[in-house]
């Protein structure tokens, strides 16, 4: 077996004796994954990595709540006629393309690329992480199961706060009528009745020890 030292020289041999820009690219290339992670930029991993776990009915299915619901098609939603109608009322060529409507319609918008991982679909919608938080240093099942480790590895509890950074009369869809509040005044958005749109929980019970996991 090659020692790792061999190997390590072995790969980086070819660079040597070229321009030292080279050299560094190659530095910098791993250390980008890294940098991102001391520095709190915590990288995009996409759904297909959270649905690894979260498609088991014993879990609750989570993946099949978002595929139903209208965060996952909210890109697609983009392309239609009336989002077309819209968007050119307010300029906009193309809302699949343009900063004020993907950036609300899609995950990591803004995101550079070396934040992302290689499989992530930016056309998928509002997938999870854009309401949990970037997940690559907590997707692990070890530390999904301790909320405080989770918490630090970049989790996020949604709150209306979080919420209304997207649901708010910016929006040309925006109906300030749309809730019926406990005092029957009318509001555009309520937290309360929203996340129960779109629950999605653990069953009662869940033993997370009991099952296998992304690792």
């Amino acid at each position: 077996m090659v020692s790792k030292s061999v190997s390590d020289r072995r790969l980086i041999r070819p660079f040597l004796g070229r321009s030292a820009m080279g050299f560094a690219l190659l530095v910098l290339a791993f250390l980008i994954p890294n940098w991102a992670t001391a520095n709190g930029q915590h990288a995009f991993v996409g759904y297909q990595k959270c649905r690894t776990c979260h498609k088991k009915t014993e879990i609750g299915n989570q993946y099949g709540a978002w595929l139903e619901s209208r965060h996952a098609k909210a890109y697609e939603t983009l392309g239609t006629e009336k989002a077309k109608k819209w968007g050119a009322e307010a300029g906009v060529d193309n809302p699949q393309t343009d900063d004020r409507c993907i950036k609300c319609h899609s995950t990591a918008h803004g995101v550079p690329d070396e934040r992302v991982s290689r499989k992530f679909d930016r056309t998928a919608g509002v997938q999870c992480e854009s309401c949990h938080g970037a997940g690559k240093d907590y997707k692990k099942k070890k530390i999904m199961m301790d909320r405080d480790k989770a918490l630090e590895k970049g989790l996020i509890i949604p709150t209306a706060e979080l919420c209304t950074g997207c649901h708010n009369d910016e929006s040309p869809a925006w109906d300030e009528k749309a809730y019926t509040l406990t005092d029957g005044s009318t509001a555009g958005f309520d937290f309360e009745q929203a996340v129960k749109k779109i629950a999605h929980p653990v069953p009662e019970g869940y033993d997370p020890s009991a099952t296998g996991g992304a690792d």
